[in-house]
């Protein structure tokens, strides 16, 4: 049996697989909203007696299955990150050895599957081991230095440290799939040419460099001038800077901010407490707030509304996203 947290879920074994013990996905979204997430911690390379082994999280939400590594079929071609192709019950998954792209070297012949969802794809990571669950506050969970990130291919989203020694490397899976797998973004230019929102204002927020940088193109496309953040407790406190500035000026925020995109998952403060935050707070009436997440079970969507969001969408859908914000941006169009 593997180790556990406290108030974790347990992981079940199997001969072949482990399966996350919950009803489904969408009970565990009890946690949104109240700044807090659950991570499944896993290791890439064989722990070396007398020396602490780095631990990685991705968040659990995301998580569909955990397996012993079956047999993979080679894509000829493919990203040198791309293990290859698991047939999971007649289903073909793209496998991305997390090892290797984080500098470990290559998992041949053993390990550890993890079957995600993100964006509503699924795909695999090929790890060497799992650990546990755990659960954390964001307000615990931080942007991790440079020497950090580039120690790990510019992998990581965030960190934490979790004990006296231990630090937890959080993986920035919209990253990595971006650049192993590829991107819708090429089909921009035919998705966007037509929405005329010149001038206007939109301020986003996202951990993710590769989102930002995505969201960034797809705004500069639609001809949108934007600011962002790299996490919600940075938007909320350059969002409140703008609300000040616009009261001495006696004029609505809204005049100036014409929609606000956050994603779900953040450090310091994640997309629900944000998006609950702006909807309490008086000068923010009348702008729009749209959520951009990779989470896309229907609780995630529900508990989004729930806190006042306009809008929620899945992360980088380039026509989905173009559509959704002129609407909200452009009601009587």
């Amino acid at each position: 049996m593997l180790p556990l947290a406290g108030g974790a879920c347990p992981l079940i074994p199997d001969t072949e697989f482990f399966v996350v013990d919950f009803k489904s996905i969408d009970d565990r979204t009890n946690l949104a909203g109240t700044n807090r997430l659950e991570l499944l911690m896993f290791r890439l390379q064989e722990p070396v007696e007398g020396q602490i082994t780095p631990l990685y999280g991705i968040n659990v939400f995301k998580v569909r299955e955990i397996m012993v590594l079956p047999s993979l079929i080679t894509v000829p071609e493919s990203n040198e990150f791309m293990a290859g192709v698991a047939n999971i019950r007649g289903k073909a998954i793209p496998v991305i050895d997390l090892s290797l792209y984080c500098g470990y070297g290559q998992i041949k012949d053993s390990g550890i599957l993890i079957v995600t969802e993100f964006n509503n794809v699924t795909q695999g990571f090929l790890v060497h081991e799992v650990d546990n669950i755990i659960q954390l506050a964001w307000s615990d969970i931080h942007e991790p230095p440079d020497l950090v990130k580039n120690d790990n291919n510019n992998a990581l989203t965030a960190m934490s440290q979790i004990d006296e020694d231990q630090m937890l490397l959080i993986v920035d899976v919209e990253k990595i799939i971006f650049e192993v797998l590829g991107s819708k973004l090429d089909s921009i230019d035919a998705t966007v040419m037509t929405i005329q929102n010149e001038g206007k204002l939109v301020f986003f927020a996202d951990d993710s460099m590769v989102a930002r940088t995505q969201i960034a193109r797809i705004l500069d496309k639609m001809g949108i001038r934007h600011m962002s953040a790299k996490n919600g407790l940075e938007a909320l406190t350059n969002l409140q800077k703008l609300a000040d500035e616009a009261e001495v000026a006696g004029e609505p925020l809204k005049n100036t901010v014409q929609a606000i995109i956050t994603d779900v998952e953040m450090p310091e403060m994640d997309g629900y407490v944000l998006t609950g935050k702006i909807k309490q707070d008086a000068r923010f009436n009348g702008i729009p707030v749209m959520m951009h997440s990779s989470l896309s079970a229907s609780e995630n969507r529900r508990l989004g509304v729930k806190v006042g969001a306009d809008a929620y969408i899945a992360k980088l859908q380039p026509e989905e996203f173009c559509q959704a914000l002129d609407q909200l941006m452009n009601p009587a169009a």
